[in-house]
């Protein structure tokens, strides 16, 4: 997926340094490991939400996923936008 937004953070000299640091260790950039933390830490389901989805999954009452093929489509899509993002 193309970046097309842009955020400023300002950090302070020695959390930069440490960031930077971090980030030469793994050979990734700052940038990236900014993204992936707040891909985890913001954008993921929260606990209560997959608790939640546990028990709809779990419970009596049937789930209506839709037609085979629209759910293949969903899966693929899902699967190539995580492929595309990593």
């Amino acid at each position: 997926m193309a970046l097309t937004k842009r955020v400023e953070v300002l950090f302070d000299p020695r959390q930069y340094a440490l960031l930077e640091q971090i980030a030469r260790s793994r050979q990734e950039t700052v940038g990236a490991m900014v993204r992936q933390a707040v891909e985890q830490q913001l954008l993921q389901p929260t606990l209560e939400e997959r608790r939640a989805a546990i028990r709809g999954l779990l419970g009596e009452e049937p789930i209506d996923f839709g037609e085979w093929e629209d759910v293949k489509k969903s899966i693929e899509q899902e699967i190539t936008r995580h492929f595309e993002a990593s």
